[in-house]
């Protein structure tokens, strides 16, 4: 018997760990019906018995007459000087609220091409794969899921932190640079070998952490 029913490529270690569960998935949204585009959903939670509110990044705003009679209600709406919107939608029921997943600990959650990005921080593999259980018996297509145990040596070190929000503020990563090495290892109070890699490691961590290899 397969142990591992939904294929998911986990890195194990000993000790406590962090579960990242990342699902690629479609269902009837009532966010992405308004919109023709991209949407960046920033944070959605649980509103009323079934329904949810949900805060939106979006290019452009939201025609009222799209949403009249969708059983949807702008409580909100902020022009931002790029040309995009904050708008918060609330709806008297949605799909995601069935399946469970306004209760997980979402960290990202992103409407492209038809379909929704999100990740989420799971206590477990078991409470991942009920999720994805509830999800498929809620009726929602599941695209693919990935499953990714963040290990000790995946997060930024206090140093590394440091050195990468120093280098953003001052300018390293600027084109041009408004600081070089030298002047920033300084402003760390460490040699140019030792800051270079310091942003060097920190960087690759990111890379890791955002593309789950």
């Amino acid at each position: 018997m397969n142990s591992n029913p939904y294929n998911f490529p986990v890195l194990h270690r000993s000790g406590l760990a962090l579960y990242v569960l990342e699902v690629v998935y479609a269902i009837p949204c009532p966010w992405r019906s308004l919109i023709n585009g991209e949407v960046r959903i920033l944070s959605c939670r649980p509103w009323g018995e079934k329904g949810s509110s949900v805060l939106l990044k979006l290019k452009g705003s939201i025609d009222q007459e799209k949403i009249a009679g969708k059983n949807l209600h702008i409580t909100s709406m902020y022009r931002l000087r790029d040309g995009q919107s904050l708008v918060i939608l609330r709806t008297n029921s949605c799909p995601c609220r069935i399946s469970g997943l306004n209760e997980m600990h979402i960290i990202s959650s992103r409407i492209d091409a038809g379909i929704i990005k999100v990740r989420m921080i799971c206590e477990n593999k078991s409470e991942a794969k009920n999720l994805l259980s509830r999800m498929r018996a809620s009726g929602i297509r599941i695209i693919s899921a990935k499953l990714r145990t963040i290990r000790e040596e995946d997060i930024l070190t206090p140093r590394q932190e440091e050195a990468l929000i120093l280098g953003f503020i001052k300018g390293y990563f600027d084109n041009p640079r408004r600081i070089d090495l030298g002047a920033l290892s300084k402003e760390l109070g460490v040699s140019k070998p030792t800051a270079y890699s310091m942003i060097k490691r920190a960087i690759r961590k990111l890379i890791r952490q955002t593309l789950y290899i």
